[in-house]
């Protein structure tokens, strides 16, 4: 790691940090932002361990999270979300596409849209601007920032630009947009696009079930793919445990697709501590143009965090194969984070 860019963040945390404590001294979130807003300094270190191959990668993240309402004498206007964090690499093997390499640093956004619920009492709201695709179970959880994620490597994209409908019936909750289909960045070459959506019964039940899509074209290091997904997901939660699981068909440049997803997670009462475990499989044709031959790959996580009361926790990870092929190799990972909000 160069010494410039650890000054750097160090400044940048220290400045963010110095901020904090005069806002939280001498005025509330609310003062800050307006009435109805909460926002908070979020920042992450994170160390990636290649068991295999004996080599360690980092990541550094500071970003800033804010959420406000805007509302009138007598309803809800709609919801701001706004996300800009900085990510620092070191060391980073095969790195997203956004960076130039594995030891670059970027502007990046998890989250920044306007949803206006004006409309009609959050049954038919208008969102606009980035936002995570709505597709399967990594659309009802909030994983930003975390070690644990659910199934976003199947499509290669967790948010876009663009603009969805999106609403909560009495029996149904929705939401189906249109995207730019280049992720972080809104300008991009090749004219990539995304069509996608989820209908599911309502979130605050105990037993929850979802039909998702997700077509276009996507942009990723090589260019822009050709993707199509139709997905079923399915969460059960009983007492400290939650159930998951999601399966999808497709095809990825022409190949067809197969994937699989299933976890266990466990919270104690407190919900400070909480632990999972996951199983992926995932099946794909080698190249449907000269033969129908299929590589098959399987894996397993688990993890474990604790959230402090003081606005600390504290995560780890370890990623294993079931099964691989030549085509498809799974390293062992060991990844542990130390991640505070202010």
């Amino acid at each position: 790691m160069k010494i410039y860019d650890v000054k750097y963040l160090t400044i940048v945390f220290l400045y963010l940090l110095l901020i904090s404590h005069n806002s939280s001294a001498n005025s509330s979130n609310s003062e800050l932002f307006g009435e109805n807003s909460r926002w908070s300094i979020d920042t992450s270190l994170r160390m990636t361990r290649n068991l295999d191959k004996s080599t360690n990668a980092y990541m550094q993240v500071i970003g800033l999270d804010v959420h406000k309402v805007f509302s009138h004498s007598t309803n809800d206007i709609g919801t701001l979300v706004f996300q800009p964090y900085i990510v620092k690499l070191n060391n980073v093997k095969n790195a997203s596409f956004i960076f130039d390499d594995g030891n670059d640093t970027k502007l990046t956004w998890r989250i920044a849209n306007f949803n206006y619920t004006g409309l009609a009492q959050g049954k038919f709201n208008i969102r606009i601007g980035h936002f995570e695709i709505p597709f399967g179970l990594e659309y009802q959880e909030d994983t930003n920032g975390t070690l644990r994620q659910l199934t976003i490597g199947d499509r290669g994209i967790k948010a876009d630009w663009g603009v969805s409908v999106n609403g909560i019936l009495p029996s149904v909750e929705y939401e189906v947009s249109l995207t730019r289909g280049s992720g972080n960045e809104f300008l991009s070459t090749g004219n990539p696009h995304l069509f996608s959506g989820r209908i599911g019964t309502p979130s605050y039940n105990n037993f929850i079930t979802g039909f998702s899509w997700f077509t276009g074209d996507v942009l990723g290091g090589g260019g822009v793919t050709q993707r199509k997904k139709l997905g079923f997901d399915t969460s059960y939660y009983y007492y400290q445990w939650q159930f998951m699981m999601e399966m999808s068909v497709g095809e990825t440049a022409g190949n067809n697709t197969l994937n699989s997803f299933a976890e266990v997670m466990w919270k104690s009462a407190q919900e400070d501590i909480s632990s999972y475990l996951q199983v992926g499989y995932q099946r794909s044709e080698i190249d449907h143009k000269t033969s129908d031959k299929k590589a098959a790959t399987s894996y397993w996580i688990a993890g474990i965090k604790w959230v402090g009361h003081n606005g600390f926790d504290i995560s780890a990870q370890y990623k294993n194969k079931l099964k691989d092929t030549p085509t498809i190799d799974i390293d062992p990972i060991f990844n542990v984070q130390l991640r505070y909000r202010m």
